[in-house]
């Protein structure tokens, strides 16, 4: 079961289903909702053990700098959405780096910062680490906003080679 709340958790813990948090839609409720889902997970017909999965958008690339240019486009579309804009457009990540936000989409740019992860692939690697074992989970899913084919593609092999190759 998908969902991003307390309410949903309940469900899913009562009934002894599987349970993924959308943590980009509710951030600050990803690891209360997971842990509580852990502990308080009632065996059924479906599953004898709770089996929990962390959904997060992630943005990663060789250098920071080069993820940060990548992520321009979701970060502009969550800017966007958060002053309750129309313009939901996605735009490339020049134009993203263009853009000159105004007040409003500043706030909600700063707001959003715990939606999602952007970094180096180390940097990225080590945070999915840590929150997958502060919110106790079996799996992490990654949520894709690459605006791109090429970054998409070498992001996915950074992150493959860093979790199968340079498993730890």
């Amino acid at each position: 079961m998908l969902g991003s709340s307390f309410g949903a958790v309940e469900f899913a813990m009562k009934k002894g289903l599987g349970y993924v948090f959308a943590a980009h839609l509710s951030p600050e409720l990803a690891i209360p909702v997971l842990r509580s889902y852990r502990e308080k997970f009632e065996p059924s017909k479906y599953l004898k053990e709770p089996k929990s999965i962390l959904s997060i958008p992630v943005i990663t690339a060789e250098t920071e700098e080069e993820a940060k240019y990548l992520a321009g486009p979701m970060e502009l579309l969550w800017a966007r959405m958060g002053t309750g804009s129309s313009n939901l457009a996605i735009v490339s990540p020049e134009a993203a780096a263009n853009h000159k936000y105004t007040n409003a989409e500043r706030a909600a740019y700063n707001k959003n910062k715990k939606r999602y992860i952007i970094g180096d692939i180390k940097t990225v690697a080590q945070k999915l680490r840590e929150l997958a074992k502060e919110a106790v989970v079996d799996e992490i899913m990654l949520v894709d906003f690459f605006g791109e084919q090429e970054g998409r593609l070498k992001a996915y092999t950074l992150l493959s080679e860093e979790f199968l190759i340079n498993h730890k």
